[in-house]
Formats: structure tokens, C-alpha cells, sequence
């Protein structure tokens, strides 16, 4: 029944599914966003933002003619002054030097509030008196600024007007900084004695920080521009650095529908603005032909994208697989880390806990290989050569027929120590000290063989003697010295060894001056020649230190030979 049943269920692929998935997901949405979006702009979005446009673009104009109003009834103030036209009048730097307390009082208290949106000076005819709220503009320094050639210099502009006309003059055509702030349009006044003799100027300087801010909060414009359609100069208010004649900004001579004109009452001034309508037609334009093109592709991009998605799983698959064969070739490091996905997850953590549990299992047979090394080790040191067990005797029984029992006791503690040391077993190491003490009771007692034909130099740092070594690697150099080096040769034997530092490791040197070898042993053949006591050093080391260590022998026949250990220093 269940094999029935499962041949009766649909069979589909990962990739197929995913496609009708992914169409679905896609598609549907993409056309119900299509269609809102131009059921809604063909009923009049345009038409609402065109409106919109129109009473923001008014309702800046106003805040704007506010300001001026407002700075120009300031500047009608101060040169309806008493004391300021007094001081005009007078044109005595002396006498305004007594009043400028005065002075300055009327000027701060009418700008009171103003100084970080607007400067007022005041100057002479003659240049003589300059007074400003700030530092004096040198562009109002009639004794410097006299000529006709800076024309975008309000004084100028305002000896080109009727001689005693008083009203206000506005002009945007000097962008000067001042304290860092940019000067956005200037309102003079002139005032007159009363014989109608030009007495002075007050100016009071806009900066942009007092208009700027109070316009296109609606954001719907690309662009709004001060114009005086006097002077054909305007300044942008969205980009203040961008000012000059109509030919910088060449839209305004444009009546395209998308530019929107509002007039500043009672000036020459002019706001005109650019819609963002253009912009919003070109963009729907654009997505237009991107819709166009979506529809065509979006299909296409479905079938891609399921093909990416299941290929993303079968890689996580493949992953796991030659995870699995890594670990079948005995790689036991190997760790499957989570995917995100849960089945994925779970196939992991039990693949993760069955390599564990598997190392674990080796990990306790490579303790049980390490415990029989570690036997072979101490069986090795164990050995002792019966060659010289059998000498040391003899000589004890000549000694005893020859000289009386002082010597003999002096041989016997000396080969009791090397009984003691190849037969303890408690300890796998020893200091230095005791290892060269082991040394030297084996030579002595060889001395007591040979006499003064042996002889014997150790050389070893006092820092060095408290640092530990494996037991018994020393002793069967020297005696592998004397039985196979030096027993051979006519005339004087010496030994020397030294025990020195090198590079954080322990060097241990023997030389002596027999007949050395013929040619320089293999490690390997030495377990079956007649040199038994380096092998067992050698392995020794081998089992303890891995390739941690370094064992060499040099030599040249006739001449002696020198076998030199390198192994890691250990701890005091």
C-alpha cells in the first residue's frame, strides 16, 4: 500500500517549483503596482501638483515681500532719525565721534534682533562717516569706491537715480560675504539737507540666512530664482552660489508651463521657480519602459532566480557530501557548520556528533600506542651493555689482589650509581648535574682501567645544571666513546664534553680522538650494528620529542668523532 501511494503522488523538481513560486511572488504584485500607478496619474496627479506649485511658489513670494517690507521700513526709520540726520549733516568726524554712543543706539535698537540676518551702515557724501552694526563694508567707502565702473554697487546704482528721489532702492546685484554670510540683496536710502543737498546713504544688507529658510518648504520645485526684471540679474535662492545675468539662468526667458512666475509687491522683483513636473514626467517615462521591459524579462529573471536558489542548495548538498568523503579518506577535523536551513541543521549536528565521537575513540587508541611506547622507552633504558659490567667487575678483582679495600670501595659507589640510574624507573628525567655526575663516576672508574692514558674535560654553564634532560643519554655516548672510539687506538685518549645553550635549545656535544667511523652511520642501521648505546639514545629521543629534536654525528677516520644533540630546553 505504501509503494501504491507513493507512485500515485506528483513528482516535481526543486527548479520547477520555484519557477511557479517565483512567478507568483513576482509577477502579481508587479502588475497590481503597474496598474495603480497610472490608473492614479491619468486622474490627475499632474493637475494637483500644478496647483500645489502655484500656491507654494505665492506663498513664498509673500514671506519674501514681508522681509523686504520689513527691512525697508527699518531703513525708512533710520533715515527719518534725528540723530543720524544731524550727524549727515554736520559731516564732522569730530562731533560724531561725541554722538556715536547715540548713534549706535539707534542703530542697534532698530535692528534690534537682526545682526545674524541683516547689516545697516551709514556713510556720508564724502566718505567721511561710516558707522555699521558690523565691520564697514569696503564696498561703501566712498573714498575708495568712487568710480562708475562697479555697477553692481548700490551707491552707484543710486547716483544713476533722480536727484533727490527718496525712496527706497533694492538691488540684488552684489553678492558680497560678510562675516561669512552672504549678502542677498541690499535697501538704500538717501538723505538730503534741507536745501535738498545730498547729506548721506543708509543701507541695511539682507543676508540669505533671512529669506532662504522661509521658502520652497514643499519641495516641489528643482529651482527658485530673485529676479529683478530691471536690471535682468538674478540670484538662485535653492543654490546661492549661482547668481548673475539672465544668460546664467537661460529658463527664465522660457514660458514653458512648468515654470511658475509670482511678483514681489511694490518692487521690481520677480520669483520664478521650475516644477518638479518635468522631472515626475521623464521619471514615469522611465519607469514606464522599465515596466516594459520587466514584464518581458521578468519571467526570464524567475526562471534564473529559481535555477540560483536551488543550485544554492544543491551546493549546500555537495558540501556536506565532500565533507562526508573527507572524513571517509581520514580527515577527522573536518566540521559541518549550519546553513540556515533546518534540515540541512540537523544533518550536521549528527555528522558533527558522530565525528566526535569517533575521534574520541582515536584519541584513546593513539593513548593506548603512546602507553606502548612509552613501555619500549623504558624497557630500552633499562638495557645496560654486559660488556662493561663484565670489565667493571674484573677490574674490581685486580684492584682488590693489588691495592687494599679503599679503593675498591671507591669503585663499588661508583658502579652502584650506575646500577641505581639504569634500573630506576620512578623518573623519565634528570638534571643536568646528575646525568654529568653518572658521567663522571663511569669515567673515573674507567680511569681506574687505564690510568692516566684517559683523559677528560666537561664544560657546562652553572645556569644550565639544574635544567632537565631524559635520564641516561650521556652516559652511553661516552661509554660508546671509550669502547668503540677510543679502545682501539695507540696513545692518549681524551674525551671532551660540552653542554651550552643555543637559540632557546639545550646543546650536548661528546668529541673524542679515536679512530671515529669509517663512514657516517644511517639512523636507521644503527638498531643492528655494534653501536647499540646510540641507537637507544636516538630512539629514546625519538619517542619523546617527535621531530622536535636533533641527533648528528660527524667524523673523519683516524681523526675521532662527535655526536651532537639538540633538544628543546625544559623547565627548571
Amino acid at each position: 500500500m505504501l509503494q501504491s501511494s507513493m507512485r500515485r503522488r506528483p513528482v516535481t523538481t526543486l527548479s520547477g517549483r520555484l519557477i511557479i513560486y517565483f512567478l507568483i511572488v513576482m509577477l502579481v504584485p508587479f502588475l497590481l503596482f503597474v496598474s495603480y500607478t497610472i490608473i492614479n496619474y491619468n486622474r490627475g496627479i499632474e493637475r494637483a501638483m500644478t496647483a500645489q506649485a502655484v500656491s507654494a511658489l505665492e506663498s513664498d513670494a509673500a514671506s519674501i515681500s514681508s522681509v523686504i517690507e520689513e527691512y525697508r521700513h527699518k531703513a525708512y526709520t533710520l533715515s527719518s532719525s534725528p540723530i543720524i540726520t544731524r550727524v549727515l549733516e554736520e559731516n564732522d568726524p569730530e562731533k560724531t565721534a561725541r554722538n556715536i554712543s547715540s548713534v549706535y543706539e539707534t542703530l542697534y535698537v532698530t535692528m534690534a534682533g537682526d545682526t545674524y540676518k541683516a547689516s545697516a551702515s551709514i556713510v556720508s557724501s564724502t566718505g567721511d562717516i561710516r558707522i555699521s552694526t558690523h565691520n564697514f563694508p569696503e564696498a561703501y567707502d566712498l573714498r575708495t569706491h568712487t568710480n562708475d565702473w562697479d555697477s553692481s554697487n548700490i551707491i552707484t546704482i543710486a547716483k544713476r537715480k533722480s536727484g533727490r528721489e527718496r525712496a527706497s532702492i533694492i538691488s540684488i546685484e552684489d553678492h558680497r560675504y560678510d562675516a561669512g554670510r552672504q549678502v542677498l540683496l541690499s535697501i538704500l536710502r538717501r538723505t538730503f539737507a534741507a536745501d535738498g543737498t545730498l547729506t548721506g546713504y543708509i543701507i541695511i544688507d539682507v543676508m540669505s540666512d533671512a529669506v532662504i529658510p522661509e521658502i520652497n518648504d514643499s519641495n516641489l520645485f528643482s529651482e527658485v530664482v530673485l529676479v529683478d526684471n530691471e536690471t535682468f540679474s538674478a540670484i538662485s535662492l535653492t543654490h546661492p552660489q549661482r547668481y548673475g545675468s539672465f544668460s546664467e539662468f537661460p529658463f527664465l526667458r522660457n514660458d514653458s508651463s512648468d515654470i511658475y512666475r509670482a511678483p514681489l509687491e511694490g518692487t521690481t522683483l520677480e520669483l520664478v521657480a521650475i516644477s518638479l513636473n518635468p522631472l515626475l514626467r521623464e521619471n514615469f517615462r522611465t519607469w514606464t519602459l522599465v515596466i516594459a521591459v520587466s514584464l518581458v524579462v521578468g519571467i526570464l529573471i524567475s526562471i534564473i532566480l529559481s535555477l540560483i536558489f536551488s543550485r544554492s542548495i544543491s551546493t549546500r548538498m555537495r558540501r556536506i557530501i565532500e565533507s562526508m568523503k573527507r572524513f571517509e579518506r581520514g580527515d577527522f577535523s573536518i566540521k559541518l557548520e549550519k546553513t540556515g536551513i533546518r534540515e540541512f541543521d540537523e544533518l550536521s549536528i549528527t555528522f558533527n556528533i558522530m565525528v566526535h565521537r569517533i575521534e574520541r575513540l582515536l584519541e584513546r587508541t593513539r593513548e593506548e600506542e603512546a602507553k606502548s611506547a612509552e613501555a619500549e622507552r623504558k624497557a630500552l633504558e633499562s638495557q645496560m651493555n654486559p660488556h662493561f659490567l663484565f670489565n667493571t667487575l674484573n677490574t674490581i678483582k685486580a684492584l682488590a689482589k693489588m691495592h687494599g679495600e679503599t679503593e675498591i670501595y671507591q669503585t663499588t659507589i661508583r658502579l652502584g650509581k650506575l646500577l641505581r640510574s639504569s634500573i630506576d624507573n620512578r623518573s623519565e628525567s634528570a638534571t643536568l648535574q646528575e646525568s654529568l655526575d653518572l658521567v663522571e663516576c663511569y669515567l673515573l672508574i674507567q680511569k681506574l682501567r687505564f690510568g692516566e692514558k684517559l683523559r677528560y674535560s666537561i664544560n657546562c654553564r652553572e645556569d644550565l645544571l639544574d635544567r632537565e634532560t631524559p635520564k641516561l643519554i650521556l652516559q652511553p655516548i661516552v661509554e660508546n666513546a671509550v669502547t668503540h672510539g677510543l679502545s682501539e687506538k695507540l696513545g692518549d685518549w681524551n674525551i671532551d664534553i660540552t653542554i651550552d645553550e643555543k637559540d632557546g635549545k639545550l646543546c650536548m656535544s661528546v668529541s673524542d680522538n679515536g679512530i671515529g667511523f669509517h663512514s657516517i652511520p644511517d639512523m636507521a642501521d644503527l638498531e643492528h650494528s655494534q653501536h647499540t648505546g646510540l641507537y637507544n639514545v636516538y630512539r629514546r629521543l625519538e619517542l619523546k620529542y617527535g621531530d622536535a629534536f636533533s641527533f648528528s654525528i660527524s667524523s673523519e677516520p683516524g681523526m675521532g668523532a662527535a655526536i651532537t644533540i639538540i633538544i628543546p630546553m625544559e623547565d627548571k
